[in-house]
């Protein structure tokens, strides 16, 4: 593939990527991609045959993003000693949450799925994220098995409120919503999480 196919193609999947964080698989068309990316339908299909296709390379895309940036500190809470936990939870949670600030479209993606877009196509969950989360899983669990609490729900306590508060922010009390691009609801969301999750785990908040 030459360069000019290269970009062709990574066009077209950052299209797709948006659309269907901001409307979901079911409510966006390979017209709507074509038309956003500035291509015909035609040039389109040359590299992604349907709009499931397309789906599978944007969540595949997703995965590996997610992977990049996940996968190190995993493997950090696999092999860190016991006094070594609690900084590397924290690097977790601040890597976490910088993933999703920097690129939305990443939790907005799986929030829809979460909502039953897609849902005829059934195995993705098997094949791109079902693998990666059992592997967060066990690295979770180094740190909940001397604290009694459950690997799983841990990890997914985490997923749920980083995903949430990107993606909704929280209501202040003039009724206005904030979210991550205000920075100082941001600095409070990540202690919040740093401290729910220490306490849940029995480990020191950063710099105690």
């Amino acid at each position: 593939m030459d360069s000019a196919d290269g970009d062709g193609r990574e066009l077209i999947l950052r299209t797709a990527t948006r659309l269907f964080a901001a409307l979901g698989y079911d409510s966006s068309s390979v017209a709507q991609v074509a038309e956003a990316a500035g291509v015909s339908q035609e040039e389109l299909s040359t590299y992604f045959a349907s709009k499931r296709e397309l789906y599978l390379a944007v969540m595949e895309q997703a995965r590996n993003l997610l992977a990049e940036v996940v996968t190190p500190h995993v493997d950090a809470l696999m092999t860190a000693p016991a006094e070594g936990h609690a900084p590397v939870l924290h690097g977790f949670i601040d890597g976490y949450i910088d993933l999703c600030v920097a690129h939305p479209e990443m939790p907005a993606l799986w929030m829809h799925r979460w909502l039953s877009d897609a849902s005829d196509i059934v195995d993705l969950e098997a094949e791109n994220a079902q693998p990666l989360t059992q592997y967060i899983v066990e690295g979770v669990s180094t740190l909940t098995e001397p604290a009694g609490a459950d690997p799983l729900h841990t990890t997914y306590t985490m997923i749920w409120c980083i995903h949430g508060f990107v993606l909704s922010g929280v209501l202040d009390g003039s009724a206005h919503r904030r979210g991550a691009d205000d920075q100082r609801q941001l600095r409070r969301f990540r202690a919040h999480m740093h401290q729910l999750l220490g306490r849940a785990l029995g480990l020191p908040l950063p710099g105690a």
